[in-house]
């Protein structure tokens, strides 16, 4: 039983016709073979899927073709046959990949000296020539120079800033462009009709969208979709792991409207999702793009941010605190923040069963502890204005800031991070950071001699005795301390 095709492989064009997208480098071809003016050697350059392996075999046809119709390979007489069924002795289809070392190249060589067996050419197709080694380009430049008149070179090559420029001269290139997606759009409307594939409102310009110029990758995505049901975009959108085009939007709109709070929900919603945080902001700067083009002012100014959270976020080492640090930076803080509620922190006890009263705490004989920044105070006031203040000066500062705790003594800032910030704790720690901090503290706080920073649990440093904090001071107001208890 026969391996049947897969669906850009039974589709390929069979006639110069029917290639998608490269008009230009069709009729220079046809126009060639009509005319029987062909050069020895052809170099096709382009992205993948988009016509070079395809072009290649339809020129070895017309070439060989025993009827040729205007440059056209007839696919009838026996040289095209042969040629299409992949049975002819005559052209040679070689991987670069594979075959890239001097003694394939030498052997190639002793081969085009021989006739071809029945055709009026013998052509050598060298696929992704640019792999071939630096000792097999030189063995072939002689081949190239002085080819013998029977033997035709067609390279095809996605990287052809790798071929030696001493064999790019000896060739014709043809530079061969991203298909448009409307072009794209129409082939996979034609080849789902005639292969019954059910296609959704929008399905063939998502397709033609996702394949980023190749009719192939197009086509391997539609045989993969098309067949377990009709192809949607919300379809394509999760087989792809694409945030949906709604929720893109939807954070677009948030910017515009500089809501923090519908944009930083937004993020949460992706990373509980485990959404590729790095591939929304690419399709965000993707579609911020388009709205421009169609008309949409007010996301120009957020272009370049956008560009740079594309290039920033996958070397992050938090994707969504940078996401984050986006939104506020573009956005302010939220207005409605959620509580803190500390990673780590213990779960509250249960109650007591009924009829059982609840024991009292034991209270330990030390004093108790000075209140944080959730009690109520002008000491609480102030810290909540610092944080805010840290807020406008620095975002991630802001960012870094708003879980801990801090309390205010003896000139001493005293700051504390839960169990569960330690990221948040380090950071506080940088050096540029730590500055920015101590600037920002010193208009709450004066005076200010000391910003210590604390991780809960942590065996960091521990907080300044009185005496030490005596010797800080008189070091700062370079003094003398006159007695110590």
């Amino acid at each position: 039983m026969a391996e049947e095709l897969s669906l850009y492989r039974r589709w390929r064009p069979k006639r110069f016709a029917e290639v998608v997208g490269q008009e230009l480098v069709v009729a220079t071809l046809k126009r060639a073979v009509a005319q029987g003016k062909l050069h020895h050697a052809y170099l096709f350059a382009g992205q993948r899927g988009v016509g070079k392996t395809t072009l290649a075999r339809l020129l070895a046809r017309a070439v060989n073709c025993l009827a040729p119709e205007d440059g056209e390979p007839c696919n009838r007489c026996p040289n095209c046959v042969r040629i299409l069924s992949g049975q002819s002795l005559d052209v040679v289809e070689i991987d670069g990949a594979s075959h890239r070392g001097i003694d394939q190249v030498r052997q190639l060589r002793e081969e085009v000296a021989f006739l071809p067996a029945g055709a009026r050419y013998k052509v050598y197709i060298i696929d992704e020539v640019h792999m071939l080694t630096q000792e097999a380009f030189n063995a072939l430049l002689k081949t190239l120079e002085e080819p013998p008149p029977h033997v035709l070179f067609i390279f095809a090559t996605t990287e052809p800033h790798k071929v030696p420029p001493t064999v790019l001269s000896r060739c014709q290139a043809f530079w061969l462009q991203p298909i448009p997606e409307e072009l794209i759009a129409a082939r996979v409307r034609e080849i789902a009709q005639a292969e019954g594939f059910a296609l959704g409102p929008g399905a063939a310009e998502a397709l033609a969208r996702r394949s980023g110029g190749s009719l192939r990758d197009a086509l391997v995505l539609l045989e993969q979709l098309g067949r377990t049901g009709p192809l949607t975009p919300a379809r394509l959108e999760a087989y792809l792991g694409l945030p949906a085009q709604e929720q893109i939007d939807r954070f677009l709109d948030a910017l515009v409207a500089r809501d923090a709070d519908a944009a930083l929900a937004l993020v949460e919603e992706l990373a509980r999702r485990g959404q590729d945080l790095a591939l929304f902001a690419e399709e965000l700067l993707g579609r911020a793009r388009d709205r421009v083009v169609a008309g949409e002012a007010a996301l120009w100014p957020f272009l370049g941010a956008l560009l740079a959270l594309r290039a920033e976020l996958p070397r992050a080492f938090s994707r969504r605190l940078r996401l984050e640090l986006f939104v506020l930076e573009h956005c302010g803080l939220p207005k409605n923040p959620k509580p803190h509620e500390p990673r780590g922190e213990a779960s509250p006890s249960p109650a007591p069963p009924p009829g059982e009263e609840e024991p009292e705490p034991s209270l330990p004989d030390a004093e108790p502890p000075s209140p944080g920044p959730a009690a109520a105070g002008p000491e609480a006031e102030r810290w909540a204005e610092l944080v805010r203040a840290a807020w406008e000066a620095r975002a991630d500062l802001g960012v870094f800031l708003a879980p801990a705790q801090g309390t205010y003594a003896d000139g001493i800032l005293r700051l504390t991070l839960p169990e569960g910030y330690r990221y948040h704790y380090e950071a506080l720690k940088d050096k540029e950071v730590r500055a920015a901090l101590e600037e920002v503290a010193r208009r709450f706080f004066d005076p200010l001699l000391a910003v210590e920073i604390a991780y809960a649990g942590n065996t960091g440093p521990k907080p300044l005795s009185l005496e030490e904090a005596a010797r800080l001071l008189a070091e700062k107001l370079e003094g003398e301390i006159i007695s110590s208890p």
